[in-house]
């Protein structure tokens, strides 16, 4: 299994929500369609003043985690509206493969 890690900072609790339901609305949605997508989830912490993200992806292979590309295969596929939103955010993604797990993320 992959993970495609993937971090951004939001200013205020009010662009964290706003991205929280593009992402929700539209990104989980259209990944959730795509062969190998095995799940995804926004993760946040509030770091001073600003709110810290961390959008994770599973994928059952670095193929299947492949669909995102646009230009090289580590680079972020970040739309227009959301550069907008966010403070700050990450020109590129990480892959992780993963070695061992256990509860919902165990692989068979």
């Amino acid at each position: 299994m992959i993970i495609r890690w993937w971090r951004a900072i939001a200013g205020t609790d009010e662009v964290l929500q706003q991205y929280a339901e593009h992402l929700e609305r539209t990104t989980f949605k259209e990944m959730a369609e795509l062969p190998g997508h095995l799940g995804a989830a926004l993760a946040v912490k509030l770091n001073g003043n600003d709110y810290e993200l961390v959008v994770t992806s599973l994928w059952e292979d670095l193929c299947s985690a492949g669909h995102f590309e646009k230009g090289d295969f580590d680079d972020a596929v970040v739309k227009p509206s959301t550069q907008k939103l966010l403070m700050s955010f990450d020109l590129k993604v990480e892959y992780f493969e993963t070695i061992v797990a256990t509860g919902a993320l165990q692989t068979k």
